[in-house]
C-alpha cells in the first residue's frame, strides 16, 4: 500500500506540475495528467500542439496553432495499416480480415485482469505489425505482376522465381498473423465465436518521454527498466532511419522497373531492387514492434495496477480509441410464472 501511494504521488505530482503536458517537440509521455478527461474517439497517435509564438503579455491567437508534421515513420505506419479491403482484386477473404475491429482498450478491459496488461498490449502490437506485413506482402506480389519479362525465357524464369517467393512470403505473413491473433484472443478472453481481431489503434512512432529520474526517484528500478529508459531514444532513431530506408528502397525499385521497361537494365536489377524493398519493410516492422514492446514494458513498470485501463493505454499511445463494456443483459428467470 505504501509503495502504491508513493507511485501515485509521483504520477499525480508530475501531472500537476505541468511536466506531462504535450511537449513541443512532438513526444509522447509515460505520464498523463490525472485531471484530463478521457479523449473522444480520435486517431490513436497523439499529435501534440506546439507552443504559441506570442510572448506571455499578448493574448493567444484566435485560430488554433498549426499542428507539427508527423515524422516519416508515423506516416509510413499509417499507410501500412490501411485495410486491404476495397483495393482492386481484393477478395472476400481479404475483407474478412477486418470484420472484427478491436480497440486496445477493449482488449485490456475484456480480460478482467490488469496483471495481464503487458502480455495483452504486446500481443496487440504483434497483431498490428502482422497486419502491416500482410499488406506489404500483398503489394509485393502486385508489383512483380506488373513487371514485363520480355521475350527472353531466362527473364521469364527469373521473374517466376521471384513471384513464387513473394507468394510464399504472403502465406507466411498470413500464418504469423493468425497465430498472433489467436494469442490476443486467448489473453483478452474474446468470444471464440467472434471473427479474429483487427487492431484499430496504431503503434507509437514518435519519441517517448520516460520521466525515469522522477518516477523512480524513491523506489528501485530493475536493470531491464533502466535499459529500456536508456535505449528508447536509440530505438526511435532506428525506427525513423528504417522508414527512410523503406522510402529510398521504394524509389530505387521504381527506377529499376522503369529502366528495365526501356531496356536499360536487366531483369536481375528489378528483382534485386524488389528484394531490397521487401527487406527494408520487414526491418521497419521489426523496429516498430521492438519500440512499442519496450514502451509497454516500461509503462507496466512505471504504473500501478490500480490505474484504470484507459489511463494505462494513454501512457502508451496518448489518445487510444475509446470503448466501453456494454451493460450485461439480465438473464431470463426460468422460475417466473408464465403470463396467462
Amino acid at each position: 500500500m505504501e509503495t502504491f501511494l508513493r507511485v501515485a504521488t509521483i504520477v499525480v505530482g508530475l501531472a500537476q506540475a505541468g511536466a506531462v503536458e504535450p511537449a513541443a517537440d512532438g513526444t509522447q509521455s509515460v505520464v498523463v495528467p490525472a485531471d484530463r478527461p478521457p479523449p473522444a474517439t480520435e486517431p490513436s497517435v497523439l499529435v501534440p500542439q506546439p507552443p504559441t509564438a506570442n510572448p506571455p503579455s499578448q493574448p493567444p491567437p484566435a485560430a488554433p496553432p498549426a499542428v507539427p508534421q508527423a515524422g516519416l515513420a508515423t506516416d509510413m505506419l499509417a499507410q501500412a495499416l490501411e485495410p486491404l479491403a476495397g483495393r482492386p482484386g481484393a477478395t472476400n477473404g481479404t475483407a474478412a480480415l477486418y470484420a472484427r475491429p478491436l480497440p486496445l482498450l477493449e482488449a485490456l478491459d475484456r480480460s478482467g485482469d490488469r496483471g495481464r496488461r503487458l502480455w495483452i498490449t504486446q500481443a496487440y502490437w504483434k497483431v498490428a505489425t502482422a497486419f502491416a506485413a500482410v499488406r506489404w506482402a500483398t503489394e509485393a506480389i502486385e508489383r512483380l505482376e506488373l513487371v514485363a519479362p520480355g521475350g527472353d525465357p531466362h527473364d521469364r524464369a527469373t521473374l517466376d522465381v521471384a513471384t513464387a517467393a513473394a507468394r510464399a512470403d504472403l502465406a507466411d505473413a498470413r500464418a504469423q498473423l493468425g497465430a498472433a491473433q489467436q494469442e490476443l484472443v486467448d489473453l483478452s478472453k474474446l468470444p471464440v465465436t467472434d471473427p479474429l481481431p483487427w487492431p484499430v489503434d496504431r503503434p507509437l512512432a514518435i519519441p517517448y518521454q520516460t520521466h525515469f529520474e522522477a518516477i523512480f526517484a524513491t523506489r528501485p528500478a530493475t536493470g531491464r527498466v533502466r535499459a529500456i529508459a536508456r535505449t528508447l531514444p536509440a530505438r526511435h532513431e532506428a525506427l525513423e532511419a528504417r522508414a527512410a530506408a523503406v522510402r529510398a528502397a521504394e524509389k530505387a525499385a521504381t527506377m529499376a522497373e522503369a529502366d528495365h521497361a526501356q531496356g536499360k537494365r536487366p531483369i536481375e536489377a528489378v528483382i534485386a531492387a524488389h528484394a531490397a524493398l521487401v527487406g527494408q519493410q520487414r526491418e521497419f516492422l521489426q523496429a516498430t514492434k521492438a519500440y512499442n514492446l519496450d514502451i509497454a514494458e516500461y509503462a507496466m513498470a512505471a504504473a500501478d495496477l490500480s490505474i484504470p485501463d484507459d489511463r494505462f493505454a494513454a501512457m502508451l499511445i496518448g489518445a487510444p480509441i475509446q470503448w466501453r463494456q456494454p451493460p450485461a443483459t439480465a438473464p431470463a428467470n426460468p422460475a417466473a410464472p408464465a403470463t396467462p
